[in-house]
């Protein structure tokens, strides 16, 4: 039996969480991938999946034993992959993974000029604000606002992802302009969406520290340009990043909103876009490529 490649197909069955998926990326029928499989699990002496006609997924053990090896065969991959670019430009598939809105307005141009610059790589970009695990998810490189990582990825902050308050000047002439945390309660919110739930607005005052604002949301998207698009219209007010918000900012279709307490979507801390990377695949010529000028490109001046 060979082990190894019996692992390998393990891995993109939990993964993918079907046989024909992972039949496809290895370019083998399907009864080769659930064979090989099962040559493994009577070599353990234990079931690794539960199958039936229309699931398959990891049984107790079976989890337990990828969770074991599904570092090592990480970092087999990326010797192999090391190892084939020693003397080559860098090239192959890098996987990137992004915020949706800082993937297009600022990303994907950075991106076009590396493609130039590094035309043997070949760019796969998932834009999401969903998290993602860079060893499971075989994610190169991912961008993602917050507060700085404190697990086993490398995290280079790209940008403080300071959030402005902001609305179009005929909202502000219809409804007033707010100056205080009690102020914002009497306006139109709108607010974004993340992965799991509405952002909500936190204010800082003296008294009470960070609090959730009790303002009521007239519209709720996952998508910033929606959002300030709706803003645009006189709406509402909304509350971004201030990269997000800056060429609505430079063309006067929307201007700041300055309170006298400090208002966000987090309470504090080291908040950041950061560049998301595993150190051990930074060796590999793609992936240090694309970091490097990823951060000088979008780095803090």
């Amino acid at each position: 039996m060979d082990k190894l490649r019996a692992l390998q197909y393990l891995l993109a069955v939990a993964d993918g969480l079907s046989f024909s998926r992972a039949a496809r990326a290895f370019g083998v029928p399907a009864s080769s991938i659930s064979r090989r499989i099962a040559d493994l699990e009577s070599a353990l002496g234990v079931q690794l999946l539960h199958r039936t006609t229309r699931t398959v997924r990891l049984t107790e053990l079976g989890a337990q034993y990828l969770e074991q090896v599904r570092p090592g065969l990480a970092q087999l991959k990326d010797a192999d992959e090391l190892v084939g670019q020693r003397s080559s430009k860098p090239g192959g598939t890098l996987r990137i993974s992004a915020m949706p809105g800082y993937g297009q307005a600022l990303l994907m141009p950075a991106l076009q000029d590396f493609g130039e610059r590094y035309p043997e790589i070949v760019l796969d970009v998932h834009l999401s604000d969903a998290l993602v695990d860079l060893g499971r998810d075989q994610i190169d490189i991912a961008i993602r606002g917050g507060r700085q990582p404190q697990d086993r990825v490398v995290a280079r902050k790209l940008d403080p992802n300071r959030f402005v308050l902001a609305a179009s000047r005929k909202y502000l002439k219809r409804m007033g302009t707010p100056r205080t945390l009690q102020d914002l309660e009497k306006h139109r919110a709108l607010m974004y969406r993340g992965p799991s739930a509405v952002i909500k607005w936190q204010g800082r005052d003296e008294e009470d520290g960070w609090h959730e604002i009790a303002i009521a949301p007239a519209f709720i998207s996952n998508d910033g340009a929606s959002l300030i698009a709706m803003a645009c219209r006189h709406q509402g007010l909304v509350l971004l990043s201030e990269w997000g918000l800056k060429t609505a900012l430079e063309r006067g279709e929307l201007v700041r909103v300055a309170l006298d307490q400090p208002v966000s979507v987090g309470r504090g801390g080291d908040l950041g876009i950061y560049l998301l990377y595993l150190q051990t695949r930074y060796r590999i010529p793609k992936v240090r490529a694309a970091v490097e000028f990823l951060v000088e490109r979008l780095g803090e001046a």
